[in-house]
């Protein structure tokens, strides 16, 4: 079987070092790649998927909206966020569409001690904020702040919030003040690599958690500024791919397994969990 992660670009990603670790421990024959593909090429390859040995395929930016409607069903979740990061090829070649991002970042984020906060503030208005948001309102997030570069262009993340719930405040990067974020309890940057540099600024030196998803190049400057506790986004990034790696190897994971496997991906990147 066949499996890859889509993106573009995709050659920084940690994505097949994580899996194949999965499915060695695992003894899974299934095969991890990297594949670079343009949004113009998501519909002939899930066409693709559906006729060939495929298991499954993660999907990262700029991909998380442009396989939604090629899915035969979606998750509840994605159906809520209008973007996914796994497609799961079924053994009657449907597809079907599901977000593990929520899961990596409430994991991480427990790993590291945070299990609620009423308060948040997610930088970005993209689709992985959608994920972020979500994942705030599992941690009984009741007030966020939204911090973006442009306020016209967060219409639906600010309604996602609502939706669950959450008194929103919106701002603009530009109109923060010196103090910036400093005092908020919880940030999670969901910026792509290096669109953060210029935030670090107007943002200040946080005292919060600041979960930073992009990890290529570690440490960004926004965790280099942080003066409290920084979590890299590859802790996120092992979270949402033991989930994928359940659906890929369709094999069943009981505590004892989600952990030996949650650890083997820990070991392939020589890094340290938290917790």
């Amino acid at each position: 079987m066949r499996a890859a992660v889509l993106g573009q670009p995709i050659s920084h990603s940690k994505s097949p070092v994580l899996h194949r670790a999965a499915y060695a421990l695992l003894g899974a024959d299934i095969a991890y790649e990297a594949i670079e593909l343009a949004p113009s090429e998501a519909a002939e390859f899930a066409q693709q998927l559906r006729v060939n040995q495929w298991a499954g395929c993660s999907v990262t930016m700029p991909l998380k909206d442009v396989f939604v409607p090629l899915m035969d069903e979606v998750s509840d979740r994605v159906a809520r966020l209008g973007a996914l990061n796994t497609i799961v090829v079924r053994g009657d070649g449907s597809l079907f569409g599901e977000n593990t991002d929520v899961a990596g970042i409430v994991l991480a984020l427990s790993d590291a001690g945070v299990r609620h906060s009423s308060q948040a503030t997610i930088l970005g208005a993209g689709n992985t904020a959608l994920a972020a948001i979500e994942a705030a309102g599992e941690l009984g997030t009741t007030e966020l702040k939204l911090v973006v570069r442009d306020t016209a262009r967060a219409s639906r993340a600010r309604s996602l919030a609502q939706e669950l719930g959450m008194r929103v405040e919106l701002r603009a990067v530009a109109e923060l003040n010196e103090h910036g974020i400093t005092a908020d309890p919880l940030v999670i940057s969901t910026l792509p690599p290096r669109a953060a540099d210029s935030w670090v600024q107007p943002l200040g030196a946080g005292q919060g958690v600041l979960l930073d998803v992009a990890y290529d190049p570690w440490p960004s400057e926004l965790a280099q500024n942080w003066a409290g506790t920084v979590i890299s986004g590859l802790h996120m990034l092992v979270h949402q791919a033991v989930e994928q790696a359940r659906y890929f190897s369709a094999l069943p994971f009981d505590e004892q397994t989600r952990e030996n496997v949650t650890n083997a991906m820990y070991h392939a990147l020589g890094l340290h969990r938290r917790g």
